[in-house]
């Protein structure tokens, strides 16, 4: 996949970038640009991946690339570093230059797959980054697990018919349980890839080929509830008890027991199923 740099940034997005100044960025950029060599300014046709200098959010940079015809689906925009990264119900994300920070544009919604298109993105970005190292795998609903430590998590946005997917992975850093959200329950780790030396950029690009396979294959061969076997295995913590956050002062006790078919987390609440579409869930 073509790789290219928004030289010029993007007024009000992105600041400027070059080869000097990602290399100068952090290491593992430094090794990615010494195995890729020099990166091309992006052209006026839609590109694959582009890299842009520091900014607000990939989601925004990706989101106005788009609407200027300059990214199609399956195009993507990575940046070293952004100030105000978003994730589930609209908190912060916390990373630091050497992360992976980057943002996926997704083909047109699908139904009957719309409700489960958040887990699809997971479970393939999980499997993805299991093929590069330790098992991945996906906590409800959108956040991506190492022995039980959180190293990524993921925000799909759906906004005038265009899709988009950020994805924020600790693979330089992770912050400290002090500096969480007061309850944020799962502590952060790093994603820590088999092969030395992997950055940003080389670890984008192989997850971006993965999920772009695995996406249309999926979608191609397996019927939504054939899929929902499937992740089953990739879920997070089932049959286990976990602190359920639902809505403002909602909390209780449950056991996890798998995925409905509208992409809600299936509980057992003391001999009662429930059905989560909206809230979160800590080990207890």
């Amino acid at each position: 996949m073509e790789t290219s740099l928004l030289a010029a940034g993007l007024p009000g997005l992105a600041e400027p970038v070059s080869g000097a100044s990602l290399a100068a960025a952090h290491p593992l950029w430094a090794s990615d640009l010494a195995a890729s060599g020099p990166l091309p300014e992006v052209a006026s046709s839609p590109a694959g991946i582009v890299v842009c200098g520091a900014c607000a959010s990939t989601m925004d940079v990706a989101r106005a690339l788009a609407e200027q015809g300059r990214l199609a689906p399956w195009g993507s925009v990575i940046a070293p570093m952004q100030s105000s990264g978003r994730g589930q119900l609209r908190r912060a994300w916390l990373s630091a230059p050497g992360n992976l920070l980057a943002t996926l544009v997704c083909p047109p919604e699908a139904q009957p797959w719309n409700d489960l298109r958040p887990l699809v993105l997971g479970h393939l970005f999980a499997q993805a980054l299991g093929g590069l190292g330790p098992t991945v795998q996906v906590k409800w609903p959108n956040d991506l697990l190492c022995n039980d430590l959180k190293v990524a998590g993921m925000l799909v946005e759906e906004r005038g018919g265009g899709v988009l997917a950020g994805l924020g992975l600790n693979l330089a850093w992770a912050p400290e349980r002090g500096v969480l959200r007061e309850g944020g329950g799962v502590a952060a780790g790093r994603f820590e890839p088999s092969r030395s030396g992997l950055g940003p950029l080389g670890l984008w690009a192989a997850l971006v080929n993965h999920v772009k396979t695995g996406y249309i294959t999926l979608l191609d061969a397996c019927t939504p509830r054939e899929f929902l076997t499937i992740f089953r295995s990739r879920l997070a913590w089932t049959g286990r008890r976990v602190l359920v956050h639902e809505g403002i002062g909602v909390r209780y006790e449950a056991v996890v027991r798998g995925v409905s078919g509208e992409g809600g987390l299936v509980l057992d609440r003391a001999g009662e199923e429930v059905v989560l579409l909206s809230g979160d869930v800590t080990p207890v």
